[in-house]
């Protein structure tokens, strides 16, 4: 039996190259999945719940997504982040993003 999904949006999953900053210093990451309000965030850089970083990630070619996100949750192989603050055209962008997976995903299996 499955647990039913909690969020009020379901997570799309991806692979996707991204940069965490804090204060004056970068990580590379790899974004697992995401909605429009948060990532599941596989990184080498140990976080602890709280911090604030700044995330940025490539959606398509020469498209970059760049938003502050809070750490909401860590385990040995990724953390859980929430946006706190996102422009409007990235989060227009991150949602038309998430729209075309989920359309992918969805036209997938039923061709499957």
């Amino acid at each position: 039996m499955t647990t039913p999904e909690l969020r009020a949006e379901p997570r799309i999953p991806v692979t996707l190259r991204g940069t965490l900053t804090l204060d004056d210093k970068s990580a590379p990451c790899v974004i697992q999945n995401m909605c429009s309000k948060g990532f599941l965030i596989k990184s080498s850089k140990q976080l602890p719940v709280g911090h604030v970083l700044r995330l940025r990630c490539e959606l398509y070619p020469e498209r970059v997504v760049e938003c502050t996100v809070e750490v909401r949750h860590v385990n040995r192989d990724c953390l859980g982040a929430r946006v706190i603050d996102i422009s409007e055209d990235e989060m227009m962008l991150c949602r038309q993003f998430l729209q075309e997976r989920a359309a992918n995903a969805a036209r997938d299996r039923l061709s499957a």
